[in-house]
């Protein structure tokens, strides 16, 4: 006896459907080696119903509607359903459960994968109900054939994609319902060959009420004992995603050429795999092959400048947010030479999830370095003197505005005046006398601080503004420019010694609302003590 046990367990492992055998209070008594190749889960591992529902449905509002299902076909009388479960891999898979009592204690369950159509050749004893629910409700348009390509039936979605009744077609040759768009000799021919093969798939056009309709077709047949042999037609319908697929296609076509002759660098960022796509002029633009780059977002933070980060961070993350319409940011970017590079970069989210957020994001790089470093160079110019790289009058007649409204109170003002420059200008050439001047501003701005602010306003006359500097602090600073005057004149071999005729005066840092006629007052209060110093020495 237990021999012919052992056989049949050894007979019913070598089943190619998965055989289950449970008690009342869930727990398996027997679970055959199909069953485990299915699913991937081991004998250990699946000892109960709970184990099962815990495995195979990980997403517990699923778990709970599996569990619902199951009740409700028991207390029904529903003996068989399809599922969809989870394999050990991760993956899913659709089970087509067969239940039925063996006893009052123990119940037998027979698991089918039906997660392919064209293993659905199998003989499964179900194959009723599983027919009526694949084949009814499948969102593909199916239609069954006999040996001679007579329709049997069709379902719902085969009457939508073609524009027809079932009750019209039945019994009707395949080929004289569906109007080809194609050779219809050279369909007939391959179609002919599918009674020799297992199955047989291709993109087929077809005419629908005088419109292409690009279809996948999956025929495959079946032996039958009443038709000798069935023939099953399962056709998705994929004239929209070819559309897409064209005019994406144009699109494409279009950016690429204009992003060539433009030289634009393109970025493609799957968030959702962490994933970026860079090409050629994205990594060139840098200086960069595409190999030596590594597809993650990475690679461009570890490239963009420290001081620009922190804003093109923002910037991004702002959009990603949905707060703004785009992302827009002008950065600099590191060149494999080491230089740095100025870049335009926009972006936009072009997918988000159920819960908003970004999936994917395309953009691009625009090179403005030269548009940057020329509109750099001429903001340089327009605010200092080309002779000294000091700021010039423009900038300090703005300083002045600025500061009159500010709370940098005490300011104090410097005016000097390089005597004689006329008569060095004379005796010795104007570029001697451009010598004088460039020896004069290194002096002055050695003496000053950071913050302070020297400008030449004229071609001989100097302005320093010393915020928040009281008048003793500002006659230090007058003191020391006279000292780096001294040391000029030590070290330089000059026909004449440098003089400059230095005034200074401070703002009332009692008046508790200066105006810019304040400022004005110092400024020429401080002038004229320099025009007197030009004639009694130091101030």
């Amino acid at each position: 006896m237990e021999r012919d046990d052992q056989l049949m367990k050894n007979l019913i492992n070598k089943l190619s459907i998965g055989v289950v055998i449970a008690d009342q209070q869930g727990q398996f008594l027997f679970t055959n080696q199909t069953i485990r190749e299915m699913t991937g889960y081991t004998e250990a591992e699946i000892k109960t119903m709970k184990d099962w529902y815990k495995k195979a449905y990980p997403d517990p509002k699923s778990r709970e509607k599996a569990k619902r299902y199951f009740e409700y076909d028991l207390e029904n009388n529903i003996q068989d359903r399809t599922y969809k479960i989870t394999t050990a891999a991760g993956d899913y898979k659709y089970f087509n459960f067969r239940y039925s009592q063996l006893d009052e204690e123990k119940m037998l369950f027979e698991i089918i994968d039906i997660s392919h159509r064209i293993q659905q050749k199998q003989e499964l004893k179900n194959q009723n109900i599983i027919f009526e629910n694949f084949f009814t409700n499948s969102l593909e348009g199916i239609i069954l054939l006999n040996s001679e390509f007579r329709i049997l039936d069709a379902n719902n979605k085969f009457e939508e994609i073609f524009e027809i009744s079932k009750s019209d077609i039945k019994n009707k040759l395949v080929l004289n319902v569906v109007d080809l768009y194609e050779e219809s000799n050279n369909i007939e021919k391959e179609i002919n060959e599918i009674l020799a093969k297992e199955d047989w798939e291709n993109e087929v056009r077809f005419k629908v009420d005088n419109k292409i309709k690009y279809c996948n077709v999956h025929i495959f047949s079946v032996d039958n004992k009443e038709h000798d042999r069935l023939i099953y037609a399962v056709v998705d319908d994929i004239t929209e995603s070819k559309e897409r697929e064209k005019e994406l296609k144009e699109v494409k076509e279009r950016l690429e050429l204009a992003v060539s002759g433009a030289t634009i660098g393109i970025w493609d960022w799957n968030a959702a795999e962490e994933y970026i796509h860079f090409n050629e002029n994205w990594a060139q633009m840098l200086g960069y092959e595409l190999s030596e780059l590594e597809n993650n977002l990475n690679t461009w933070l570890n490239l963009v400048h420290p001081d620009d980060k922190e804003q093109a961070l923002k910037d991004l993350e702002d959009h990603l947010e949905g707060k703004t319409e785009k992302y827009y940011n002008e950065h600099r970017l590191k060149t494999k030479s080491g230089s740095w590079k100025w870049i335009r970069d926009i972006g936009k989210v072009t997918e988000r999830d159920e819960a908003g957020n970004a999936i994917r994001i395309v953009g691009v790089h625009i090179d403005i370095d030269r548009e940057k470093r020329a509109a750099a160079e001429i903001e340089y110019l327009s605010n200092h003197d080309e002779l000294t790289g000091l700021y010039n009058r423009r900038y300090f007649n703005e300083e002045l505005k600025r500061l009159s409204n500010s709370r940098k109170y005490p300011i104090s003002i410097i005016v000097g005046d390089i005597n004689r420059l006329k008569d060095i200008n004379d005796n010795y050439g104007h570029s001697m006398g451009d010598r004088y001047i460039e020896l004069t501003a290194e002096a002055i701005k050695s003496s000053l601080r950071t913050e302070d602010i020297v400008a030449r306003i004229g071609g001989d006359e100097f302005v320093v503004i010393l915020p928040d500097t009281n008048y003793n602090a500002a006659e230090e600073v007058t003191e020391r420019i006279l000292d780096r005057i001294e040391e000029v004149n030590e070290k330089e071999e000059l026909p004449e010694p440098l003089s400059v005729a230095l005034g200074f005066e401070t703002t009332d840092c009692n008046n508790h609302n200066p105006s810019a006629k304040n400022i004005k007052k110092c400024y020429n209060k401080a002038d004229e003590k320099m025009y007197e110093q030009k004639f009694t020495g130091r101030c």
